[in-house]
């Protein structure tokens, strides 16, 4: 395994002690009751159990597959270059994992990965046309660093919403949240620095599944924060890490 143990995401979804102070009440039942506002979009189908497993390709990599055909469709190339998906996904898997490249995709990955990709394309086109405001879908936006937690990126955003695409065959669980709340986190204190612009929304698509689940960050603090205020929230955070945060902003 490649993985930094300082980049944002890999602390949320491993290292869950640090939410464990911040989030207390983010337990099973708070995640189940999000989920359960999960909306499923008219046009999109999930992908059936057994296409995914006429697939011979290692499965976080079939997905980072659809995920970067999804990306090519998005970018208005209708016939997808699938050696460049399978390039695209190769690189970002290594980031954090030794993934080995599978040579060729057969026609059960292919229909998968399309599958997956179009609806992706209509799930993120169904938000942007719901709350984006005219805003232009952004890859790839920039999740600030703060202290010794590495700078990254997301999945996608429209103005201040987070966009995190996962293809797992369940619902979305802890570590999904705990990831969007950890970008939420760095963006407040780069706001608050004065470099950067906070999230005020967080959106979790599962195209394999259908599924999405759009909160507001206020909410998903006011549910799972202990009463805290945003701003002590950022205190915690801050003291947790090591250091305190000058607070510019209430």
């Amino acid at each position: 395994m490649r993985i930094s143990v300082n980049d944002p995401r890999t602390i949320a979804r491993d290292i869950p002690g640090i939410f464990d102070v911040l989030f207390p009440q983010l337990a099973q039942g708070v995640v189940a009751s999000f989920n359960r506002r999960a909306l499923s979009l008219d046009g999109c189908t999930p992908v059936s159990q057994d296409l995914v497993d006429a697939s011979k390709v290692q499965r976080a990599m079939l997905f980072e597959v659809a995920v970067a055909a999804g990306e090519q469709l998005i970018g208005g190339n209708r016939a997808i270059n699938w050696d460049s998906c399978l390039s695209t996904a190769l690189a970002r898997q290594r980031e954090h994992f030794d993934a080995q490249l599978p040579q060729t995709l057969a026609n059960a990955d292919k229909q998968v990965a399309l599958q997956v990709a179009e609806n992706l394309v209509a799930m993120l086109a169904y938000i942007q046309a719901a709350g984006g405001g005219g805003q232009n879908l952004i890859h790839a936006p920039r999740i600030p660093g703060y202290q010794w937690v590495a700078s990254g990126v997301g999945d996608f955003s429209i103005g201040t919403m987070l966009i995190e695409v996962k293809c797992t065959n369940r619902r979305f669980s802890s570590p999904d949240y705990r990831q969007i709340l950890m970008y939420w986190l760095l963006s407040y204190c780069a706001a608050i620095e004065g470099t950067g612009v906070e999230w005020s929304e967080g959106i979790l698509l599962n195209p394999r599944l259908n599924l999405l689940v759009r909160l507001s960050f206020n909410e998903i603090i006011g549910v799972v924060g202990a009463g805290r205020s945003k701003v002590e929230l950022i205190e915690l955070f801050s003291s947790s890490l090591g250091t305190r945060l000058p607070l510019a902003m209430g």
